[in-house]
């Protein structure tokens, strides 16, 4: 029982504007927690019982599917990370030891849980198998925002499986995603929660499945159709819209302009034609060999880095900077002036995005200040590939159902599954003999995080109201608030709350005394903290024989002591 007369923590009048999002302000005003400096939170006890309760939910639904509870440091050595080649990570922290010594901060633990795992597996028997471990994180995330959706510690249940080959692993994938599931179904969330594909990130080279819940102060955005469509932003994809593609082809024309046309805007007021019939191209230089690659597509559309990023990864092998001034006029073009045209010979490898092929007769640039053309076309451009190059719009039409809009909708990532291949078996020599005694070096692991700190805000935000959080009943910080008015009647209160502790309920022992601690701030803090069953003693409720019990939803009753 948690006795609020020797209880330290109290409610605030007024929420501290400390965030970009309400739910952090509102946090902190009703005692859940505390900034300890940017996007690093200290969890009070109340928000503290609520982390644990998620917490139970999570490790009872990964035990329920076979997964095994373990602990991994959250130091983690060097030669860890140099062995995977990800030591020079920005975004992962790092702390020097003694002499030479340095230590990464784990961000994740592909580097710990290999090598752990390597030990133990040496026969086929041995495989599929799966262990997790739910463990504070450090990243210095760039984009660091929303408050408790996104900081730089957080705490993550993160799990690892390995399996002798993808045929293995789809049957234990059907277990991974209904353990989710059923962990966001108890958590009442599911019903708004989808499953999305998503960019593997530092983690993976390939795609991921995230699963994301709508919220209006989401930072990622889904994008649907009617259909099993279902992507975040950053990989979606549409049927390009025809424009004018049933015009004829024109001679291409140079033209001079003027030299301020520096943005779309502008351009289309210049030659009075809309952004769709604007060619846009963007140059980046290659990492190590110092190439140039472009992208060119329509004025009224913009390049998907990501798309474009991993596309160029899988042809070159190498990261993209985008090229400076510099980079530019050794090409021998300028900056808003860019062109992939044929006679200007640049040494650039150009790709196009699809949505070329729908506009005839484009405007652009002629790799001069001033100088600008009209009537290009497909065949003036010096493109070696098309491809999707672009992010989506809300006009989108979907490649799935003919006509159909796709809906574009904000949501918040609540937990994730990645592919990992043998990106990380690999390089610690993972083998395993198989039927015919064979040693095989081929271990296909995956890895499922839940960022349970980050779940705790999602589902603050997510059932929050005016006058508080209406958490499910097993997950807020007490299934009962009893609310004492008269030192007299003290007595019978405990004697409740020892009889609903027996039965396996929590109780908030409101026994707080005093002229500013009438029944009115009492009922406040109880429906701040979304406690579901509120009960009052008073000589009034006294009188008519028990306590008085409101759960939510429902209508106040005496119920008989």
């Amino acid at each position: 029982m948690l006795q609020l007369s020797k209880f330290p923590i109290h409610t605030l009048k007024t929420s501290p504007k400390v965030s970009d999002n309400r739910s952090t302000s509102l946090l902190l005003q009703w005692g859940y927690i505390r900034q300890a400096m940017a996007w690093a939170y200290e969890f009070l006890p109340i928000w503290y019982r609520v982390l644990r309760n998620i917490e139970q939910v999570i490790r009872e639904e990964m035990d329920n599917a076979g997964y095994h509870e373990m602990l991994m440091t959250i130091l983690t050595p060097r030669e860890y990370w140099e062995t995977t080649g990800r030591w020079d990570i920005p975004e992962y922290f790092k702390v020097p030891g003694w002499g030479d010594t340095e230590y990464r901060i784990a961000p994740t633990n592909e580097e710990n849980v290999t090598p752990i795992m390597g030990e133990f597996i040496q026969s086929y028997k041995d495989l599929p198998c799966c262990v997790y471990h739910i463990q504070k994180k450090f990243r210095n995330e760039k984009r660091a925002k929303s408050g408790l959706l996104r900081g730089r510690e957080f705490i993550m249940k993160d799990a690892y499986s390995f399996h002798r080959d993808i045929a293995d692993f789809d049957s234990f994938y059907l277990w991974a995603q209904e353990a989710y599931m059923k962990a966001f179904t108890r958590l009442g969330i599911w019903d708004d929660t989808v499953m999305a594909d998503a960019d593997g990130g530092a983690i993976s080279d390939k795609n991921s499945h995230e699963f994301q819940t709508f919220l209006e102060v989401g930072e990622d955005i889904i994008v649907q159709d009617s259909s099993w469509y279902c992507y975040n932003l950053e990989l979606a994809a549409w049927v390009p819209d025809n424009k004018n593609s049933s015009e004829a082809e024109r001679e291409v024309e140079y033209i001079d302009t003027v030299d301020d046309i520096v943005n779309m805007d502008k351009m289309t007021k210049y030659f009075e034609a809309p952004a769709w019939q604007m060619l846009k191209t963007v140059i980046y230089k290659l990492g190590d060999s110092g190439k140039y690659v472009g992208v060119s597509l329509r004025g009224d559309l913009s390049v998907n880095d990501i798309k474009f990023w991993k596309f160029i990864r899988q042809k070159h092998n190498e990261e993209i900077t985008l090229a400076n001034e510099a980079d530019l006029e050794k090409i021998g073009t300028v900056r808003w002036f860019i062109s992939p045209l044929t006679d200007a010979q640049l040494d650039v490898e150009f790709y196009g995005d699809e949505s070329l092929k729908t506009v005839k007769n484009f405007f652009g640039g002629a790799n001069a200040i001033a100088k600008s053309t009209k009537n290009m076309n497909l065949s003036d451009l010096d493109i070696t590939e098309f491809w999707d190059f672009n992010e989506p719009k809300e006009w989108f039409t979907s490649l799935n159902i003919p006509w159909e809009k796709l809906t574009f909708k904000r949501a918040s990532e609540v937990g994730n599954i990645f592919h990992l291949w043998t990106k990380y078996s690999r390089p610690f020599g993972l083998t395993y003999l198989d039927e015919n005694n064979k040693m095989q070096d081929q271990v296909e692991m995956w890895c499922y995080g839940i960022g349970v700190s980050r779940l705790m805000g999602v589902m603050a935000e997510y059932f929050m109201t005016e006058k508080g959080i209406t958490w499910p009943e097993h997950i807020a910080p007490a299934t009962h608030y009893i609310i004492v008015i008269g030192e007299e009647n003290l007595e019978k209160a405990i004697e409740l709350w020892e009889q609903l502790e027996a039965t396996g309920k929590t109780v908030i022992l409101d026994d707080r005394m005093g002229r500013k601690l009438g029944f009115g701030q009492k009922a406040w803090d109880c429906e701040l903290w979304g406690i579901s069953n509120r009960i009052v003693i008073s000589p009034k409720t006294l009188e008519q024989g028990g306590y008085e019990l409101l759960e939510r939803g429902e209508e106040s009753k005496i119920v008989k002591i």
